[in-house]
């Protein structure tokens, strides 16, 4: 195959990837835009006739003016969608907190001392993500009932660290040991502990990898749904995505749904954009 084939459907199938992720993101947004009554308009329109933005301040507890100049008050599921964002960035920024402080050093263990049991220990680790989540929920009910962590954050918490922690260890592993080895041996010879070359010298130079690990980590929580929806649904703890399929279940507007699932999507971006300048210098190869 000659060279100018291949680049050509090398960017061929970048195309057709591109805009099999992005027509669904279009198509979304678009929707939270449109006017109600044309959401299910024949023939289907791809772009309202006037675009009708009112839906994003009335979901977060404002009052709103549609095109035709009506006023319109808050949406019924406002407190809904507020409170599910709120407790959704808590929770994702605390796992992201402690998995970071759990995951970091464990990691740099598996990865640079020479462990008696590093592989076994590893594999240990690896192996409990092959565990179905759904298979941990009756366990986990049976305790956070027991310990009155049902509906509330920190149970939650809980629960989501046993997907991230293992997840970041896992490829933690693969950062740390991807750095060459020299780096403790200078930092020892200059007459600093095991710990000070770790804390002043491997951690800094692996910075862009333990962020890429933390956006990892948030993603994980933020975008969890199976927990959230057992342990935390109808409770004053209820996450986005649990809030978002009560919506959708109750009595909505689509284009008002389209508006939501649009604001849950806002951290995750705004998230990525902050942190890229990090994430484009990670070396993913052997992960």
């Amino acid at each position: 195959m000659s060279s100018l084939r291949r680049s050509v459907l090398v960017h061929l199938g970048a195309l057709v990837l591109a805009v099999w992720t992005l027509v669904p993101l279009v198509w979304l947004v678009l929707t939270s835009v449109k006017p109600s009554n044309e959401f299910a308009s024949k023939p289907l329109r791809f772009l309202p006739t006037d675009f009708d933005f009112s839906n994003y301040p009335r979901l977060l507890g404002f009052d709103a003016t549609s095109p035709s100049g009506t006023k319109l008050g808050p949406s019924a599921h406002s407190s809904l969608i507020v409170d599910g964002l709120i407790n959704s960035a808590e929770v994702a920024v605390a796992v992201t907190i402690i998995s970071l402080m759990v995951s970091v050093p464990a990691s740099y263990a598996l990865a640079r001392l020479n462990l008696r049991w590093r592989e076994m220990g590893l594999m240990a680790i690896v192996a409990t993500r092959a565990i179905p989540p759904i298979a941990t929920t009756i366990p986990f009910f049976a305790l956070f009932s027991t310990l009155g962590l049902s509906g509330t954050r920190t149970g939650l918490v809980i629960a989501h660290l046993t997907i991230a922690v293992p997840l970041l260890v896992w490829i933690g592993t693969s950062f740390f040991a991807s750095m060459p080895a020299g780096l403790e041996k200078m930092a020892r010879i200059d007459g600093c502990s095991r710990f000070q070359a770790m804390t002043k010298i491997v951690i800094p130079a692996a910075l862009p990898s333990i962020t890429a690990m933390g956006v990892i980590a948030f993603l994980t929580s933020w975008n969890e749904f199976m927990f959230a929806l057992i342990f935390n649904t109808g409770s004053d703890a209820q996450t986005f995505p649990s809030a978002l399929a009560s919506m959708f279940f109750q009595v909505s507007v689509p284009t008002e749904v389209a508006a939501a699932t649009c604001l849950g999507l806002l951290p995750p971006l705004l998230l990525a954009t902050v942190f890229q300048r990090f994430i484009r210098k990670v070396n993913f190869v052997g992960i």
